[in-house]
């Protein structure tokens, strides 16, 4: 649920008032409800335990404050298994990864929040080119896949998601897929696929714009548009494919996986879902990422909490055993969802995530290419 600033900045305002006017300190890991009514979507994660629980410099109760883009089941999941193992709670504020991200840009200094959770690369390497986050720490950033970590050193990648194409087998075969994404500007492809335009996309965008320029990035994106059909989600991709309406279309890998196991099983599916067995740009794998904000006030907890994060008997095992069927990121540990292969045994493009900073140059080349 999206929440908006001025959401989070009044009921800030009216929780510090409340604690002045009663002159005690706020402890503990009470729910807190925001004004704004159904624009509130604050939950805290787990009570303080007394033996682990830690103590700001005031001698208070340190509780963090996470603002998350990333889906909220997920990251309660998260929160949840970081407060059960060091009795430190956590607060989640969600929202959209771009609203979440700009809000703390507006914020700065000021911001209330200890750190930032996202679902795409984009708007955590954002921050970080900006210089609002804190540099992670190099045993923590040596928890996870040496590839997927970037040059700045300032998030961590936590969770992955992999670029597919989901077929259906009845109007088309695997072998007749094209070789490349790159390939279906030509006219055989015409009418024969679909896509959306999220963020994923985005970062697609992103990616060729680094790789082979804006002009030619361009062309790809009219091309795009012209053969192929906006579904606008990325599940009406997956839902319409699997109903036969297109042979094929360009998604993320969990859409997949996650109607597999609410229907019972791969098995029971028409569509099923190709992966690339080359360094393709339809094959791209974008990582979630947390970063700790300058403007903590709880520099430590903030770390430790990506330390767990990364970490394989952590937040890793949280990643492998969830709902959200996301690749785990740290070596050798598989997710436990039927059927999704190791990250280990994928092909895909080693980039450096800092090239998905720059995702309004990349929104507005998709505008420009007419794409809505």
């Amino acid at each position: 649920m999206s929440i908006s600033r001025h959401a989070i900045t009044r009921g800030f305002a009216a929780l510090t008032a409340v604690a002045l006017a009663l002159g005690v300190a706020a402890c503990g890991s009470d729910s807190t409800a925001e004004s704004g009514g159904a624009t509130s979507a604050d939950t805290t994660a787990g009570e303080t335990s007394s033996s682990g629980s830690s103590t700001d410099q005031a001698g208070g109760t340190v509780e963090l404050t996470v603002y998350s883009g990333q889906h909220e089941d997920f990251a309660q999941a998260l929160a949840d298994g970081f407060t059960a193992a060091t009795g430190i709670a956590v607060t989640l504020r969600s929202g959209g990864d771009a609203e979440l991200s700009n809000q703390i840009i507006e914020e700065g200094d000021h911001s209330p929040a200890d750190l930032f959770l996202s679902e795409e690369p984009g708007p955590v390497a954002a921050l970080d080119a900006k210089g609002l986050t804190s540099p992670v720490k190099d045993a923590t950033l040596a928890e996870v896949d040496s590839r997927l970590v970037p040059s700045t050193k300032g998030w961590l990648p936590y969770a992955a998601r992999s670029r597919v194409i989901f077929y259906n087998p009845d109007l088309i075969s695997e072998g007749d897929l094209p070789h490349s994404i790159m390939d279906l500007v030509d006219p055989t492809w015409a009418g024969k696929f679909a896509y959306a335009p999220s963020g994923a996309f985005t970062s697609t965008v992103a990616y060729l714009i680094d790789t082979i320029g804006e002009d030619a990035t361009l062309a790809w994106l009219k091309g795009i548009k012209a053969n192929g059909v906006n579904e606008q989600k990325n599940g009406k991709v997956r839902d319409s494919v699997e109903a036969g309406q297109h042979p094929f279309g360009l998604s993320n890998h969990y859409y997949w996986y996650i109607l597999a196991k609410q229907s019972g099983g791969a098995d029971k599916l028409a569509s099923k879902v190709h992966f690339f067995d080359h360094d393709d740009a339809g094959g791209l794998l974008l990582t979630s990422g947390a970063a700790v904000l300058k403007s903590s006030q709880h520099q430590d907890e903030a770390q430790q909490f990506l330390q767990w994060l990364g970490s394989a008997d952590g937040g890793q095992k949280v990643v492998a055993e969830g709902d959200a069927a996301q690749f785990p990121v740290a070596p050798g540990v598989n997710s436990a969802t039927p059927g999704l292969p190791a990250l280990a045994d994928l092909h895909f493009p080693v980039v450096d995530p800092t090239v998905y900073a720059d995702t309004e140059a990349a929104q507005a080349l998709i505008i420009k290419a007419g794409i809505a």
